[in-house]
């Protein structure tokens, strides 16, 4: 029943995702009192929006459909976590209170998430394997709810 009602949602929403990567800084301190900073990627990031129906221009938070996609987003998160190694892990993060205003659709409002997908190996250390099997499983869950790729 939950299924369904995710299915209609992402259809009537447009659901999208877009990935990107996700860097973190890195302070080196060679003994110096100006460190250089070293730019790491850590894994990556997957931000899933959905289309705002209402003509009212309210913030997503407040659309109870907002808090299926989070639903839906976190499910996802859990399936794929499940099949990470330790040091790979999922966050979904929801942003209730930012509209995101799409200049390709007339500049239709949009709630946004992000699946943040990452690891505990240090900061210094780039994303790997697990984190790139991690992004394919995530994708195969979007695109197999109905939420396509930009």
């Amino acid at each position: 029943m939950m299924s369904d009602n995710i299915t209609a949602l992402v259809k009537q929403h447009h659901g999208f995702y877009e990935v990107s990567p996700y860097y973190i800084a890195v302070e080196e301190k060679h003994g110096s009192f100006a460190g250089k900073i070293q730019k790491v990627q850590a894994g990556f990031d997957v931000d899933v929006y959905f289309m705002k129906i209402k003509d009212e221009l309210g913030f997503p938070g407040t659309d109870p459909n907002y808090a299926l996609g989070d639903i839906l987003l976190q499910e996802i998160a859990e399936e794929v976590s499940s099949h990470t190694s330790g040091s790979c892990f999922l966050e979904v993060i929801s942003f209730p209170e930012i509209i995101v205003f799409d200049s390709r659709q007339q500049y239709a409002a949009e709630g946004m998430f992000r699946i943040r997908i990452s690891h505990r190996r240090g900061l210094d250390q780039p994303a790997g394997e697990p984190e790139e099997h991690a992004l394919a499983e995530v994708e195969n869950q979007l695109r197999g709810r109905g939420v396509a790729r930009r």
